[in-house]
């Protein structure tokens, strides 16, 4: 008779908590569910680094940690999607970060294989030398348009100079070079006018943008909600878009609130409605004094 032996294969929940982290789901760190044996000085090394690490090469680092000493190697040969799996950095970019971080002597290359270097001590800064420095400001600088070195150049203002730092260049320029010009298209393209109850017709809104131009005020998302909320509000009130802009064009408002137009109407009623009143007690008077006036026959009807 043979003796048959039952497999009985235990659930791996392992994988179905490491995939939560997409769906937002419960995860808890649990050495149950495995761990990494690491050398304490490489994890203080880590915590504070004899060089600048930034933030997508340390997820680099322990990418390669994780396909490393998670199985007991020194090193092993991973690819460039592989490592994009398991740190979210676009897999174009992971070959430049791996080759920063060899300079920098904090990983090691063995054939095609990859590994963390144990030496700590080895971790340094990558040295630029200086023909290599003088090479990238060359290069930098053939990069900027000859037109725009020109003007530099014949440029006498104090306010535009040539900076050169750390192989960048930058120019400045006068203040006014600075200030973006207000520009119909650029605004309806960079801000939103969904708080706007509808779109003001294009003569109109050309005037707003002129009135407001002519005044230094600048056009930013904060004014285009706040307009909105009050357009909303004078929109329930009968007005349209246009009208609330005509006020703002014919009186040269930097602002504009609802009730600046209901007050100035209510006003114009008042005087309208003191006026009438008086009128008509003239005429009623008139009235009064024609009726006892005496025709030619008042005597033959008495």
């Amino acid at each position: 008779m043979n003796n048959l032996a039952e497999v009985y294969k235990f659930p791996d929940k392992r994988g179905d908590e490491i995939n939560q982290h997409d769906t937002g789901g419960y995860v808890k760190a649990d050495i149950e569910q495995g761990y990494d044996r690491l050398a304490q000085k490489l994890t203080d090394t880590l915590a504070n680094p004899p060089v600048k690490l930034s933030a997508r090469e340390y997820q680099i680092v322990f990418a390669v940690i994780s396909k490393t000493y998670r199985w007991q190697k020194k090193n092993d040969w991973m690819t460039n999607t592989q490592i994009s799996s398991l740190t979210g950095i676009d897999s174009t970019n992971i070959g430049k970060i791996i080759k920063g971080l060899i300079a920098k002597k904090v990983l090691f290359r063995d054939g095609k294989n990859t590994g963390i270097n144990p030496v700590v001590s080895d971790w340094q800064e990558i040295d630029i030398s200086q023909k290599q420095l003088k090479t990238s400001q060359k290069r930098l600088a053939e990069s900027i348009p000859k037109t725009s070195q020109k003007r530099l150049a014949n440029s006498s203002k104090p306010t535009k100079k040539l900076v050169e730092n750390d192989c960048h260049i930058r120019k400045e320029t006068n203040t006014k070079d600075n200030i973006k010009k207000i520009n119909k298209k650029s605004l309806l393209e960079s801000l939103d006018f969904s708080t706007w109850p509808a779109m003001p017709s294009n003569q109109i809104f050309d005037d707003w943008i002129a009135m407001r131009k002519s005044k230094k005020a600048s056009v930013s998302q904060t004014v285009i909600n706040n307009f909105g909320a009050q357009f909303q509000i004078a929109c329930q009130n009968g007005l349209s878009v246009d009208e609330c802009l005509s006020e703002c064009i014919t009186r040269n408002w930097q602002g504009f609130k609802y009730s600046w137009i209901a007050n100035s109407n209510q006003k114009s009623s008042q005087s309208f409605g003191s006026q009438s009143s008086f009128v008509g007690d003239q005429l009623a008077a008139l009235q009064q004094s024609v009726a006892h006036i005496p025709t030619p026959h008042d005597d033959e009807v008495l």
